[in-house]
């Protein structure tokens, strides 16, 4: 006999959220799982805020359904009061109380008024979670910015929610403390069987640690991440849409004009030691800042007036001798830009 399909923890459907007049947030059907961990990743502006509000209905959508462990939370309210227990969000620069670490990670269990040997037993437990027990007396102001993320970590767990979000967790916060809260991420889920979902500015700590990398740009799930991503004008110049802003300027396919993103897969794009010939119209001349080991491949960084993210093989690395600092040319075709009209 097959077993029933599990309920997710959140569907989600025909979901609009408007500012002004406009759409800044367009997601026909999307649902999580119990248990997993999601990253929401894209760029400043791509709708994760927005969708984390709706998620935790502080801010409710202009259209569409949620619907929270089979109840519909909106339109219709049947278990809002379950999500508002269940799904804590810890905002990328968390407030805390200027008074005891205790005191800030027991605020939720106080207003539920428990009882204080049992509050002192949970903050121990949540403390110990996030590896800071012995903290308990330690005012929250003295505390280091990874130290203060972990507390705020500490008080969403205290009431045991269902569903933790955590907005830009490891943001600023240096790289010790980084591989902690990473670390305390898989703990959480493990111990407590939380549903976790994040965002992130780091491409590979998206995928390092979810389960599921879902990506996002100007308001809507797209299937791949957007890579080098620039903003700025296309105009119609001899015959030729040019997209240009204050740091580059490239040739494009397109009748339109205005204002504009772009954005250029990373593998699309051919580096050489010296200039190019071929039927390529884009050749920028730049040098390499940084080198990644990417497993299978190599991810570059190619400073040429804006900074480009470049992939190539391994084979290719080696046999081309690249190193930090050295000029190149990168080389791509003014079709494979992929045009986002403003």
């Amino acid at each position: 006999m097959t077993a029933p399909e599990p309920i997710p923890i959140f569907e989600l459907s025909d979901l609009t959220q408007i500012a002004g007049n406009k759409v800044i947030l367009d997601i026909p059907r999307l649902s999580f799982e119990m248990g997993k961990i999601y990253c929401l990743y894209g760029p400043n502006g791509a709708g994760k805020t927005t969708l984390f509000e709706i998620l935790t209905l502080l801010r409710p959508p202009a259209r569409g359904k949620v619907v929270f462990k089979g109840k519909e939370v909106y339109p219709d309210i049947a278990g809002f009061a379950e999500l508002r227990s269940q799904v804590t969000l810890v905002q990328q620069d968390p407030l805390l109380f200027d008074t005891t670490v205790e005191r800030n990670v027991d605020y939720g269990l106080r207003v539920r008024k428990c009882a204080r040997n049992m509050r002192r037993e949970r903050v121990k437990e949540c403390l110990s979670l996030v590896g800071l027990d012995g903290f308990q007396k330690r005012k929250a102001r003295t505390l280091s910015g990874g130290e203060a993320q972990r507390v705020a970590i500490a008080r969403a767990l205290a009431a045991k929610p269902d569903v933790l979000l955590l907005d830009e967790f490891s943001a600023n916060v240096d790289q010790t403390n980084r591989h902690l809260l990473e670390s305390l991420i898989f703990k959480i889920r493990a111990q407590l069987g939380t549903t976790i979902i994040f965002t992130t500015h780091y491409l590979d700590q998206a995928y390092r640690i979810a389960d599921e990398v879902l990506h996002m740009f100007r308001g809507k799930i797209v299937p791949a991440p957007m890579r080098n991503l620039f903003h700025g004008i296309i105009k119609q110049v001899d015959g030729h849409a040019r997209f240009s802003n204050e740091h580059i300027q490239l040739d494009v396919i397109s009748s339109y004009e205005g204002l504009a993103s772009i954005a250029l897969p990373s593998e699309v794009i051919t580096i050489s030691k010296q200039p190019f010939e071929s039927s390529m119209r884009n050749h920028f001349q730049g040098h390499i800042t940084h080198i990644i080991d990417a497993g299978n491949h190599i991810d570059l960084k190619v400073l040429a007036g804006e900074s480009f993210n470049v992939t190539i093989t391994k084979a290719s690395f080696h046999e081309m001798g690249l190193q930090p600092g050295m000029p190149v040319y990168i080389n791509f075709k003014a079709a494979a830009v992929e045009i986002y009209e403003s």
